[in-house]
């Protein structure tokens, strides 16, 4: 992969990858594409005044997901849910799953 995602989330043998963005959505975009391999749910976290139509519209034909941190109310709502990635390649997945098995957790 050559990148490591903002976020990474695991529970059970679903892995979620957030790329989070205050803004340049552009750039989550290419970092998500780098993920396609491993995660089974990918998603952006923007945090701006608005969401930019392009990147809901985008969002629905990928299957990523978006996130809008809305700073007045200080909390997240979906835009967009994702949808589950049929892309993930097992061998990569493995080969990254055994790279982060030594990831030290925050009590």
């Amino acid at each position: 992969m050559g990148q490591s995602a903002d976020i990474v989330a695991t529970r059970g043998k679903w892995v979620t990858l957030i790329e989070v963005k205050t803004r340049n959505w552009n750039r989550a975009v290419q970092q998500c594409q780098a993920h396609e391999q491993i995660a089974d749910y990918i998603c952006i976290a923007i945090a701006s005044n608005t969401v930019p139509e392009r990147l809901i519209d985008l969002a629905m034909a990928t299957g990523y997901g978006v996130l809008h941190y809305r700073r007045e109310y200080e909390d997240f709502v979906w835009v967009v849910k994702p949808r589950l990635n049929k892309q993930v390649w097992p061998p990569q997945r493995r080969y990254w799953a055994k790279a982060h098995r030594g990831i030290v957790y925050a009590d």
